[in-house]
C-alpha cells in the first residue's frame, strides 16, 4: 500500500467519522425535541423550538413565565483558548421588586479589600445601576452560605424568600449554581453556560419559578 493510498484511506474514514457524528447529533437532538414537546404537552406549556443561523434551542411559555435554553454562536472567528460558542438558561417572568440577588459564592477565601472590590464589579456587571445600595444578607443554613451569597437593598425580604423548599433547590441543583434575580426589570432565574435539555431539569426549574411567584417578597 503506497502513500497515497493511505492518505485517500485515512480521509475517507475520517469523513465516515464525521457523518456519523453528524447523524447520531441530529438523532439525539431529535429524540430531545420529541421529550420536550411531550412534556410540555402534558402540562399545558407552549414549546417553540429556536433554529436560527446562530441561535439554536427552546423557548417554553407559560401564562406567567418563559423559560429559554438557548446556544449561541457570536459567527465570529474562535480565538486560541476561547469558544466562541455561549450556552444559557433563563427562566423570567414580568414581577418587579426591590433589588434581590442570590449567587454562587465567588470564592472561599477572604482576600479582604480585593475580594470585596472583586464583588462589587460583579455586582455591577450582574445588575448595573441597581446594584447601588446593596448589601449581604447573611441567611439560611451553613450550608447554604457556604455556597451561595445574598445581596438586597431590603434584607427584611430575605427572610420571606430563604426556606427548605428554596435551599435544597439550589443545593441540589445538578453541575452549575443558578442565580437568582430580581430588580426593576423583572424576575429571573438564570443557569450560564449550561443549556438545559432534559425535560426533569425544565421541570425543576420550572418549580423553582412557582414557588418564587407564590411568595409575596
Amino acid at each position: 500500500m503506497n502513500d497515497l493510498t493511505l492518505s485517500l484511506l485515512v480521509i475517507l474514514a475520517t469523513g465516515l467519522l464525521v457523518v456519523i457524528i453528524f447523524v447520531l447529533v441530529r438523532r439525539n437532538r431529535s429524540e430531545q425535541e420529541k421529550k420536550l414537546a411531550q412534556m410540555a404537552l402534558e402540562r399545558g406549556w407552549k414549546l417553540e423550538v429556536v433554529k436560527e443561523r446562530l441561535v439554536y434551542g427552546q423557548r417554553i411559555r407559560h401564562s406567567d413565565w418563559v423559560i429559554e435554553s438557548l446556544t449561541e454562536s457570536s459567527g465570529k472567528p474562535e480565538a486560541e483558548g476561547s469558544s466562541n460558542v455561549m450556552a444559557s438558561t433563563v427562566w423570567k417572568a414580568p414581577v418587579t421588586g426591590s433589588t434581590v440577588l442570590v449567587g454562587p459564592r465567588t470564592t472561599q477565601i477572604s482576600l479582604g479589600g480585593f475580594g470585596e472590590t472583586i464583588t462589587r464589579q460583579l455586582l455591577q456587571m450582574a445588575l448595573g445601576e441597581e446594584a447601588e445600595g446593596l448589601e449581604e444578607v447573611k441567611a439560611g443554613s451553613q450550608e447554604f452560605q457556604k455556597r451561595y451569597m445574598i445581596w438586597a437593598k431590603d434584607p427584611e425580604v430575605v427572610l420571606r424568600l430563604i426556606n427548605p423548599f428554596f435551599e435544597s433547590t439550589l443545593l441540589n441543583w445538578p453541575k452549575y449554581a443558578p442565580t437568582v434575580k430580581r430588580t426593576a426589570k423583572g424576575l429571573s432565574v438564570e443557569l450560564r453556560n449550561f443549556s438545559l435539555k432534559k425535560p426533569e431539569e425544565i421541570v425543576t426549574l420550572a418549580k423553582l419559578g412557582d414557588f418564587l411567584l407564590a411568595l409575596d417578597f
